[in-house]
């Protein structure tokens, strides 16, 4: 059974809020838009895939809308949930790419959850709170008083919130915490030089721990190791490219991802997407 009672709704183009109470049941589903929950009192069991992680008043996480989730088993639940178009955050998350832990809120935990189990989540303490709480009323009252400007300030109080929430989370000092941290650090430092020579080694150094127990970390968290997640991103790259200029050689794409042996490249290419470089490129062609 499901009874929603939705105390406040405010649409604006693709920012939504919704705010409910005594929520008996959220079956299984799937939604086009990502969010944040901040979970204000009671709790309740919060299904993921498979996975089963218990909610309580402060827990704060995304939820990342083709993942299937939903909810039971709760008691006196009140939830908040800012639901957002992923274009529209797209804008927000240029501006706050390089802001301390804003990638590890909204993109590594939820990724990698099903790996941390949920440990690395962030709870806000009862002062946090009472400010993102007051944030959310500030963002309330202007809808409801619809003064002009409301918008803008509805816009500019939800990036105030996004800081809020990144500021909390740098201040947890937990182990999955910090190993999220260190992977997320790696994983930023591959998007940006994958084309580079790059070896296990020397990312250990880079985070300053040792090599085995780096790799241990990081596949603890990603499911596989760092090389094996270097020559999965080279790939991605090297698709990229050829969707974008299917004229170019294979020899020249394998450099240019970081694959200093073209034959070496083809073995990984075929073997992550299922078809040579070659075969790839010519479809591409055909296709145009």
């Amino acid at each position: 059974m499901k009874t929603l009672h939705s105390v406040f709704e405010f649409k604006h183009g693709d920012l939504q809020l919704f705010e409910d109470h005594n929520l008996k049941l959220a079956a299984m589903h799937t939604h086009s838009f990502d969010e944040i929950a901040i979970v204000l009192g009671g709790t309740s069991l919060h299904m993921i895939g498979k996975e089963e992680y218990p909610l309580i008043r402060g827990d704060v996480f995304v939820i990342h809308g083709d993942q299937a989730h939903g909810n039971k088993k709760m008691s006196n639940f009140h939830i908040f949930n800012i639901i957002f178009e992923r274009k529209y955050f797209e804008k927000i998350s240029k501006k706050l790419e390089n802001f301390p832990y804003f990638k590890m809120l909204f993109y590594y935990e939820p990724c990698f959850r099903k790996n941390q189990k949920f440990k690395a989540r962030l709870h806000l303490d009862p002062h946090q709170l009472n400010h993102i709480m007051h944030l959310l009323e500030l963002m309330k009252e202007e809808r409801n008083a619809l003064k002009p400007g409301h918008k803008i300030i509805i816009r500019n109080l939800f990036e105030m919130l996004l800081i809020d929430l990144c500021r909390c989370y740098s201040n947890i000092d937990t182990p999955h915490s910090k190993q999220l941290f260190t992977v997320g650090k790696t994983i930023d430092f591959l998007e940006k030089n994958y084309s580079n020579e790059i070896s296990l080694s020397f990312l250990a150094r880079r985070v300053q721990m040792p090599e085995s127990t780096f790799a241990r970390v990081f596949k603890k968290m990603t499911g596989c190791s760092p090389i094996d997640y270097l020559i999965k991103l080279r790939i991605e790259k090297a698709v990229e490219m050829m969707d974008k200029d299917s004229g170019l050689s294979v020899t020249d794409i394998a450099m240019s991802t970081g694959f200093w042996n073209s034959s070496y490249f083809t073995r990984k290419f075929k073997l992550i997407m299922g078809t040579t470089p070659m075969a790839f490129l010519k479809k591409q062609r055909e296709s145009k």
